[in-house]
């Protein structure tokens, strides 16, 4: 029963992420990105407001779970696929935070009316960088499924 919990949150939790990601990838980006750029910036802070404090949650949670299951996974193939997951995990997190936020608090600063003439259209690189950390969300749902298959449940 230990191990039921945390390796139902990690592989729930993979898949919240990957499966969210995967939305974003299918049908936001491409509504966005046809947009016109003062309609980009309000849709893209309309957007934030449910995502920014829900996601962070969900991912930190996933990650959390792994973590206990790389110790509390009863085998070695286990206790790698949890550290797999988790390092996936982790990556959509460092992704997050260095790559994704920078371009959203720049869209937040930004007067959609008022735009600088300087300013640069961050749709491609955060779609670049979305695309990265939906890799690592896809690869951290495959190990915690592949690791949940094996974990032995009394």
């Amino acid at each position: 029963m230990l191990v039921l919990v945390p390796g139902t949150v990690a592989v729930i939790g993979s898949g919240l992420v990957a499966g969210v990601f995967f939305a974003v990838s299918a049908s936001v980006l491409p509504a966005v990105g046809a947009l016109r750029t003062p309609d980009y910036i309000r849709l893209h802070r309309r957007l934030g407001e449910g995502y920014h404090p829900v996601m962070p949650l969900v991912v930190t949670a996933a990650a959390a779970a792994n973590l206990a299951m790389v110790v509390l996974a009863p085998d070695t193939l286990a206790r790698v696929l949890f550290g797999t997951a988790l390092a996936g995990l982790v990556g959509v997190q460092l992704i997050s935070q260095f790559g994704n936020v920078p371009l959203n608090r720049r869209v937040n600063a930004v007067d959609p009316d008022a735009l600088p003439p300087d300013w640069a259209d961050p749709r491609e690189p955060w779609r670049a960088w979305h695309t990265r950390r939906t890799l690592c969300a896809f690869a951290a749902l495959l190990a915690d499924a592949a690791a949940v298959a094996l974990v032995p449940v009394p």
